[in-house]
């Protein structure tokens, strides 16, 4: 049994080698871009040994003339890796070329015979262009012709003008949006060589959002004005207009040092060649670039916030029953590609009775040459106060289609939350229909205060003796006395049961106490998440109360403008934002009796303070 496994691994790893061995590469490479009277280096190169140079066929090379080729070299590279010895191995067909004509040509497929089976190459496509002059070559300058005065003759030096070589701002788009994303790329055109750079000073891009993109070494050849340019992208942006109207780039800047060969006319000695290498420095400078920022369409959409791009919507809906006092989210997905970095959360309209709490945001956002995209995801978390069916307005997005040039509105359907009560909570539903919350049983059901006027017989007196004596009247007086004061307290009772709001603000103050006791009471039988439960209860609720604030406008931003409107001071604010988030975060983490004391405390102080700046 060992020696069929010993036997199979050996097979195994055969198998593995002859198929590595198998996987022939035979490629040609040659530029793309050529001048008329420029030679053309063609490589076709094979990374195994083939059966022979003989098994080697060109192409035909229709439409250039061969000047030489096809001289043969071989490459071996050796390498050691975690004790394991790579070998490279190469043999490369080279060929000088000359095209007889321009426009566009094709030069063939050739053929080599590797391992006994023959690979080709794909033909290459190459633009030559008819340049009208010579492309000038440092290695080789032309000579200048001889003149008379051979003391002037001595050496041509080579004219480096500002088409030889520059450098220029290039933009993908010109005109575009608020918002869009265009990408700036710094390019340098050369006819001279790649110089060697000094200084860089970039553009300014003022007024843009602007990302740098990670640069490889990425040399080309391009046209430019007729003329053919090795060109070398020295820095490449995504930038974004921050503002409309026309925004002008400022001009780059790079000061680059040129090797120039020059040529004597005429040689002092046969040892001495005559070739004479010099530095020419150059300041180059980009020439500016101005942007039209165009303004969006009138017809925006109220949930337009300036997204441009193309965008997908997904939505994990809340939990559609829960109880009062728990927490529950929604989650939102917007997926696409645009600005996405300036995407501003869809607005979330809750019932006065939930409490919003800050919206969390995650984001994978990528930016590449075309742009950013990915997806960002904001979460709603929210907490139920109130016992009922709840009907919440969907989510909308609103964008700016570039393809479309038209706005477009991404919806959610509209959420239904049903909230049962926990115990805590009573709900009231007075003739009207509407539904009023008692939070702690702060408001009563007042159907029982005053009766109707009876409308039935009376019953009669059994003597006529009593009426208009003394008692008689000492009883009506004290009748109208205590009618009069009767009526007095229920028409005050009446006015204050009409305004609820003045009596929740009114006795704030009581039901942060009871629920502070309830807190001492969880906090004595070591409860501790029912403790600081009920100080979330106790300070979020007091605040509502006390200032009429709706619950779902109750975040730690409100309650400090509010509490800084009061008279209160910045720092006992502060300090009952902090006894908040000491809360919030300790309810599911570790802590002790003695930090449960001290939020216990801290909260009763800053109440005690809030009260007594309040009353003043």
């Amino acid at each position: 049994m060992i020696r069929i496994r010993h036997f199979l691994l050996v097979l195994l790893l055969l198998l593995t080698s002859w198929s590595t061995w198998a996987q022939v590469t035979f490629r040609a490479e040659a530029p793309l871009l050529v001048s008329l009277d420029e030679r053309v280096r063609v490589e076709f190169t094979v990374d195994k040994e083939p059966d022979g140079d003989n098994t080697f066929q060109a192409p035909t090379f229709e439409g250039f003339n061969i000047l030489a080729g096809p001289s043969i070299s071989t490459g071996m590279e050796m390498q050691w890796i975690n004790g394991h010895q790579t070998t490279k191995y190469s043999r490369t067909y080279t060929f000088i070329l000359k095209a007889l004509s321009a426009g566009k040509h094709t030069i063939g497929a050739a053929s080599i015979v590797v391992g006994g089976q023959r690979y080709t190459t794909k033909p290459l496509a190459l633009e030559v262009i008819d340049e009208g002059a010579s492309r000038p070559n440092l290695n080789t300058k032309p000579v200048a012709p001889e003149r008379k005065n051979p003391e002037n003759a001595k050496k041509s030096d080579v004219n480096i003008t500002s088409d030889d070589i520059f450098i220029m701002l290039s933009v993908s788009d010109k005109e575009v949006y608020k918002g869009e994303a265009i990408r700036a790329s710094l390019i340098l055109y050369t006819r001279v060589g790649y110089p060697d750079v000094r200084a860089f000073d970039l553009p300014l891009f003022n007024d843009f959002w602007t990302q740098e993109l990670p640069m490889q070494n990425e040399r080309s050849r391009a046209e430019y004005n007729g003329r053919v340019y090795d060109t070398y992208k020295l820095t490449e942006h995504i930038i974004a207009p921050q503002r409309t109207g026309d925004i002008k780039i400022s001009s780059a800047e790079l000061d680059v040092v040129i090797q120039v060969v020059t040529q004597d006319s005429q040689p002092q000695s046969f040892f001495h060649s005559g070739r004479t290498i010099s530095h020419v420095n150059r300041k180059l400078r980009s020439a500016p670039v101005t942007i039209k920022v165009k303004e969006f369409p009138d017809n925006a959409p109220a949930s337009f916030n300036g997204a441009v791009g193309q965008f997908t919507m997904s939505c994990k809906a809340p939990e559609a029953e829960m109880s009062a006092n728990s927490s529950n989210e929604i989650s939102l997905t917007l997926s696409g590609s645009g600005n996405l970095k300036f995407v501003t959360a869809p607005r979330l309209v809750l019932p006065d009775s939930f409490e919003l709490y800050d919206t969390k945001v995650s984001d994978n956002i990528r930016t590449s040459a075309s742009g950013a995209s990915g997806s960002i995801t904001y979460t709603y978390p929210f907490v139920a106060r109130s016992a009922g069916e709840y009907h919440i307005e969907p989510l909308v997005f609103s964008y700016f289609d570039l393809a479309t040039n038209q706005y477009k509105s991404l919806s959610t359907e509209p959420f239904v939350i049903k909230v049962n009560d926990d115990g805590s909570v009573t709900t009231a539903a007075p003739q009207s229909g509407r539904a009023y919350t008692d939070y702690g049983g702060r408001m009563k059901q007042l159907d029982r205060d005053i009766r109707f006027i009876h409308t039935g017989r009376l019953a009669g007196s059994a003597s006529s003796l009593f009426i208009f004596s003394s008692a008689y009247w000492l009883i009506v007086v004290m009748a109208v006395a205590l009618f009069i004061v009767v009526y007095v307290m229920m028409r005050k009772r009446i006015r204050e049961n009409r305004n609820i709001v003045a009596r929740r603000m009114r006795q704030a103050d009581k039901v942060a106490v009871q629920r502070l006791r309830m807190a001492q009471r969880s906090m004595t039988e070591g409860n501790r998440h029912a403790f600081y439960e009920e100080m979330l209860r106790a300070m979020w609720g007091y605040i509502g109360d006390k200032f009429n604030i709706p619950q779902s406008n109750l975040t730690k931003e409100t309650i400090r403008e509010e509490l800084y409107r009061r008279g209160v001071s910045s720092a006992d604010a502060e300090q009952f934002c902090q006894i908040i988030s000491r809360s919030d975060e300790a309810q599911y983490a570790p802590s002790t009796d003695s930090d449960m004391g001290e939020v216990y405390d801290d909260a009763v102080s800053v109440i005690s303070k809030i009260e007594s700046v309040v009353k003043r």
